[in-house]
């Protein structure tokens, strides 16, 4: 009787041992697990970006919707930055915009003759918090500002007929998206920013019956415009 308790206390111990020597494997794993994810980050998104609010106001041009000259843009975003841990992440970001011109607004891009172009330039910093960076899907948000440059001009027979350009602070650029890891390395994530931009620098040029006009300076009335962008980023993270 006292050899077969023997035997069964050696067991016992023995099992107790094992599960204190994979606890402090677990334990050890979580740490290295996290360090894992602290480095280097870079990625690239696309979308579509909806225009919102005003330009502001010139003595030769009157505060209009953004969206009468642009109605949106294609931007081709990159962004790159560092995980400091596996929730946080710093970075800064550069885009440009192929912007879609409102034809039904501006009625001399209607001409055959007449080319009209767009375009918007974003460069800026951001951080990003992210909810359960473990998961296979991970939500996230973000917080960014920076600098914003738009372009659109009309040209015919190699002659601009007509020009706009505008540039100014983005004080303020929220984002919320969902990472989705394809691999331990690799995640799309769908998401949703709104910015919130101000120009600080107006110019607007053109010809009307053979006379040119030109006004550039600081707006006599500065207004708000938006840019709501729903688009797919990718990335390769730590």
């Amino acid at each position: 009787m006292t050899e077969r308790a023997n035997l069964i206390g050696s067991a016992a111990m023995a099992m107790s041992n094992i599960k204190m020597v994979f606890a402090s494997l677990v334990l050890a794993a979580v740490p290295s697990v996290a360090a894992a994810q602290s480095g280097a980050e870079i990625g690239v998104r696309t979308g579509y970006a909806f225009a919102a609010g005003h330009t502001g106001a010139l003595a030769n041009l009157n505060d209009q919707n953004l969206g009468d000259s642009i109605s949106g843009q294609w931007p081709i975003w990159i962004d790159a930055g560092y995980r400091f841990n596996p929730n946080w992440y710093l970075g800064g970001y550069a885009q440009y915009g192929f912007g879609f011109v409102n034809d039904d607004q501006q009625t001399l891009c209607r001409n055959a003759n007449v080319d009209c172009s767009a375009s918007d330039t974003r460069l800026g910093v951001m951080g990003r918090y992210h909810f359960v960076p473990a998961s296979q899907f991970s939500p996230w948000v973000g917080l960014g500002f920076g600098y914003e440059w738009t372009s659109f001009s009309a040209t015919t027979s190699g002659r601009t007929a007509g020009e706009f350009k505008g540039s100014g602070f983005e004080f303020a650029n929220l984002q919320a998206g969902l990472d989705y890891s394809v691999a331990s390395r690799f995640v799309l994530s769908p998401f949703i920013s709104l910015s919130f931009d101000q120009y600080r620098y107006l110019s607007v040029s053109g010809t009307t019956a053979g006379v040119t006009l030109k006004d550039d300076g600081s707006p006599a009335k500065e207004s708000v415009h938006e840019w709501i962008l729903i688009g797919v980023r990718a990335a390769f993270k730590p």
